[in-house]
């Protein structure tokens, strides 16, 4: 490597990860994600609220945000304030699910144990014999 060029060119560089806002819009029972100072709404959690606990519905990522940590960020989110609030937390998700599964170091703010992360049944019908 000549002495005037650094170890990485600027295209290698990785991106900065997007300025985001999270936010609890109770009215619309949801989590929000926006994305830069015009408020682009990036990804988005539906819950169901009771007293004592939070269930984590749906997960949606906008078009455009895919792939940028967006959607993994917002879950940490909702369970840092679900825990916060002191509520228990029933993931409906398939996306919430596959993160705590990567993450079992959340799992004290969940009101059941996740199922095994064992093989999952094929959805496809077996095969005749």
């Amino acid at each position: 490597m000549s002495p005037d060029r650094s170890p990485q060119e600027p295209s290698q560089l990785p991106s900065p990860r997007p300025l985001l806002h999270i936010s609890d819009v109770p009215a619309r029972h949801r989590y929000e994600a926006r994305v830069g100072d015009a408020g682009d709404l990036a990804a988005l959690i539906s819950y169901e609220l009771s007293e004592t606990w939070i269930a984590l519905l749906h997960t949606e990522v906008q078009d455009g945000f895919e792939g940028q940590g967006i959607g993994s960020r917002l879950v940490h989110w909702a369970l840092e304030d679900a825990r916060s609030r002191g509520l228990s937390v029933i993931p409906r998700c398939p996306f919430v699910v596959a993160w705590l599964e990567r993450h079992p170091e959340q799992h004290d703010v969940l009101s059941h144990p996740l199922p095994s992360s064992g093989p999952r049944p094929s959805a496809e019908p077996p095969e005749p014999a």
